[in-house]
C-alpha cells in the first residue's frame, strides 16, 4: 500500500498543448450570395402584393351590407284608418354605400318585400336608407324610395284601400339597439302613398320588430 502511494501519478508527465481560443474572430467574412438575396426579395415582394389583392377582391365582392327579416302589423300607423288586415312578413337587403354617395350623406340603397298573410296588399320596394349610429350600439334609420302594390287603386270595398297609383312613394324610420357587432333588432314604420298625385289618396302603413344581420 505504501509502494502504491508513493508512485508518480500516471498523468503527470503528460504533455499537454493549449487548446485553439475559438472566441477569437478570424476576419474572414462569408462570400455574399447574390442570386439568394435577389430570390428572398422577390419572394417578400410577391408576399406583400397577394393579401392586398385579395384584400380588394374582397372588398369588391363584398357588396351586401345587411339584411333585416320582420314581422309586420299591416295596414296600422298613425297616418291614416286601418282597413286591410293581418300581418306582413318583410325581407330587405342593405347594400354598401358607393363612393359617389359621399355627398349626400351616404346612404346605403335598399330592396326589399313585404307580403300579407291575408291575401291584402303585398308590395315590392327599393330605395336609400340614411343610418345615424349613437354611443355605437344604438341607432335611427330614415329611408325614402319607391314601392310597387298589388293592392286596388279606386275600390268601394270597405276592406281594401284605394291606393290610387301602383307605383307609390314610400318612406320609412327604424330605431334599434346593435349587440355582438353584427346582430340587430329594432322597431319599424313605414308608408306608402301617391303625395295626392292620383285620384285617391288613402295610403297605407305597417308597424313591427325587425332584426338585421350585417356582414
Amino acid at each position: 500500500m505504501n509502494r502504491l502511494l508513493n508512485e508518480p501519478h500516471p498523468f503527470e508527465n503528460v504533455n499537454t498543448e493549449p487548446r485553439p481560443d475559438f472566441s477569437t474572430k478570424t476576419g474572414i467574412i462569408a462570400p455574399i450570395n447574390n442570386r439568394a438575396i435577389i430570390k428572398s426579395s422577390e419572394i417578400l415582394r410577391e408576399r406583400k402584393i397577394v393579401p392586398n389583392q385579395s384584400f380588394s377582391n374582397n372588398k369588391r365582392n363584398n357588396i351586401v351590407s345587411e339584411i333585416r327579416v320582420g314581422a309586420l302589423w299591416h295596414d296600422q300607423g298613425p297616418f291614416s284608418h286601418r282597413k286591410e288586415e293581418g300581418y306582413d312578413g318583410n325581407l330587405e337587403i342593405l347594400f354598401n354605400s358607393p363612393d359617389e354617395f359621399k355627398r349626400i350623406w351616404s346612404p346605403k340603397p335598399h330592396l326589399g318585400v313585404s307580403l300579407n298573410d291575408s291575401q291584402d296588399t303585398n308590395q315590392v320596394y327599393a330605395g336609400l336608407t340614411w343610418e345615424w349610429l349613437f354611443k355605437e350600439i344604438y341607432f335611427t334609420n330614415f329611408s325614402l324610395g319607391g314601392a310597387y302594390h298589388d293592392g286596388s287603386k279606386v275600390t268601394d270595398l270597405t276592406d281594401q284601400k284605394s291606393l290610387g297609383c301602383k307605383f307609390l312613394f314610400r318612406e320609412s324610420l327604424d330605431i334599434g339597439y346593435r349587440f355582438d357587432g353584427r346582430h340587430s333588432i329594432m322597431a319599424h314604420l313605414d308608408h306608402i302613398s301617391n303625395a295626392k298625385l292620383c285620384s285617391t289618396n288613402e295610403g297605407l302603413e305597417s308597424v313591427g320588430i325587425r332584426y338585421g344581420y350585417h356582414f
